[in-house]
């Protein structure tokens, strides 16, 4: 009986082992999912504020020169934003790999404990 308890513990801890890094994994992609949500969600705000800029210089622009000089700013003021939001999210799937490869990391010490007790038990 003492053999079935401890078996039935060991799966328990596995179980409980197991769950905790699934919700650890499922932590760190919804923050992610979030991230990405809300870099999309401001780049096509940045985009929909030049294309408002664009509408009111055209119609205020004096003169054919005017205009084009307004989208030029306009233009070098969007690219440099968009390559703002590029270096981010370059950080950002960084940052997200290096909390992978620690989760995962963590959870193959872990395993490789766990299996360490079962081998010592059975030999």
């Amino acid at each position: 009986m003492a053999n079935a308890k401890e078996s039935i513990e060991m799966i328990n801890e596995f179980n409980t082992t197991g769950y905790d890094s699934f919700r650890q994994l499922t932590d760190i992609s919804l923050k992610t999912w979030n991230q990405v949500m809300e870099a999309q969600i401001n780049t096509v705000s940045s985009l929909m504020n030049t294309s408002m800029e664009q509408l009111k210089l055209v119609s205020e622009a004096k003169d054919y020169h005017e205009v084009v000089r307004g989208q030029m700013d306009l233009t070098r003021k969007l690219g440099e934003e968009l390559m703002t939001k590029t270096r981010e999210a370059v950080e950002m799937s960084q940052k997200t790999g290096e909390e992978v490869r620690s989760w995962y990391e963590s959870n193959l010490a872990t395993a490789n404990e766990q299996i360490s007790k079962v081998a010592e038990k059975a030999a």
